[in-house]
């Protein structure tokens, strides 16, 4: 009878979107997406903030549908990506996804690769594309950019429920 009250208690947790973070611990969310990607970013040779291609706080699934936040939860997605060159081109983005499935997986991370999509047109790119998340539960990617030689890696800090305000635009707190 305890497993079951439990798992009800989860299960209607993970309906209405999770636990609901302290403004901190948020914010603090939000510096571990950013300095994930930016770590990534580095790691492949580029420095971040000549390769940002900008910063997002929502996405359409990052919504309460249920109308179960209260006064003062707000639900924010922190994302950002970055664009970084490869030298060698297509041979250069290749290596770099070698690299990086060598260096996540070293971490202990799962990491997944697929096919890549040309960002313009969704067809195969014939490039692969490489997932993991991170021991903050920030999901990492690099897939192909649209040009050649060119990577998109993007840094995704999924739907947080949080207290506070969170202006995305700025990337800051208010």
């Amino acid at each position: 009878m305890v497993l079951l009250i439990a798992g009800l208690a989860e299960g209607c947790t993970a309906l209405s979107g999770g636990t609901v973070r302290s403004e901190a611990q948020f914010l603090q969310h939000v510096r571990d997406t950013e300095a994930a990607g930016e770590e990534t970013v580095l790691f492949l040779g580029s420095n971040p903030s000549s390769v940002t291609l900008g910063t997002a706080g929502s996405s359409a699934s990052c919504v309460d549908d249920l109308g179960v936040d209260g006064d003062g939860v707000t639900r924010d997605q922190p994302s950002v990506s970055w664009a970084p060159g490869f030298a060698d081109g297509d041979a250069g983005y290749r290596a770099a996804v070698d690299r990086l499935r060598e260096h996540w997986s070293s971490q202990g991370w799962k990491v997944t690769v697929g096919p890549g999509t040309d960002p313009v047109t969704g067809r195969d790119s014939g490039l692969q594309a490489i997932r993991t998340t991170d021991d903050h539960g920030i999901a990492l990617s690099l897939r192909p950019g649209r040009h050649t030689g060119e990577g998109l890696v993007v840094a995704d800090g999924g739907c947080v429920r949080h207290n506070g305000s969170w202006d995305a635009a700025s990337w800051r707190a208010e």
